[in-house]
């Protein structure tokens, strides 16, 4: 009998019917069979010194491996750190270290009078000794010259030369005291704060205005006529 005859009778019911049968038999031979204990419940139902040994028989049994910890390590994880000898160093630090307790410097004083008329500066020791006295006539400007801005620059810069040559025989700091609104005043900060004065400014403590300043009063002097 050829395959082509025999398809039309396995689409029949009574042959679907004998295939669903022996299929469920078999099934059902198999689920009747005892079943096999998993690894999982025999540990759970095994006594607990039975399974610590078991698992530590089996630790045991891998090759442990020493680990030997990096120090190194340890700073790569946090930031790069910058040399001991990087830049900048912090001010105050640096000040703290230098200052010796117990120690005081001296305390010289620069007076810079600016009127109208006349720029005086004057350098004096912590005892009120003066040591330089410049004014503009006595650095050659005449007249009206002796109030302009170079004749209280050139005070300043005197005054700062003083400075210097003092600084050598004593370590000393220095407070400034201005008086008036004369151009002087402008030439004195000026020359402190360029690199006339770069030896010098580091030393200075405080800066005071003593200039009057009236409310009031009595009737001023008459103008000085030149």
């Amino acid at each position: 009998m050829s395959l082509l005859r025999i398809l039309p009778s396995l689409r029949s019911r009574a042959v679907q019917r004998a295939w669903a049968a022996s299929f469920s038999s078999s099934a059902s031979t198999s689920a009747s069979a005892d079943p096999v204990p998993s690894i999982f419940d025999a540990l759970h139902n095994a006594p607990d010194g039975v399974a610590q040994a078991n698992t530590s028989s089996r630790q045991s049994s891998v090759p442990q491996l020493d680990v030997v910890e990096d120090p190194s390590a340890r700073e790569e994880d946090g930031p790069p750190r910058p040399p001991e000898d990087s830049y900048p160093v912090n001010p105050v630090a640096a000040a703290n270290q230098a200052y010796k307790p117990g120690v005081e410097k001296p305390l010289y004083n620069v007076s810079v009078k600016a009127t109208r008329n006349n720029t005086i500066v004057t350098f004096a020791r912590p005892d009120g000794k003066q040591l330089v006295t410049l004014t503009g006539g006595k650095l050659g400007f005449k007249k009206s010259n002796r109030n302009g801005y170079e004749a209280g620059y050139q005070c300043a810069v005197g005054i700062i030369a003083a400075m210097e040559k003092e600084m050598k025989r004593t370590d000393f700091e220095w407070q400034l005291f201005l008086k008036g609104f004369g151009q002087g005043r402008d030439a004195m900060l000026t020359a402190i704060t360029t690199a006339v004065g770069v030896n010098v400014k580091d030393r200075l403590t405080r800066v005071t205005d003593r200039t009057p300043i009236k409310i009031g009063g009595t009737r001023g002097m008459k103008a000085r006529r030149i």
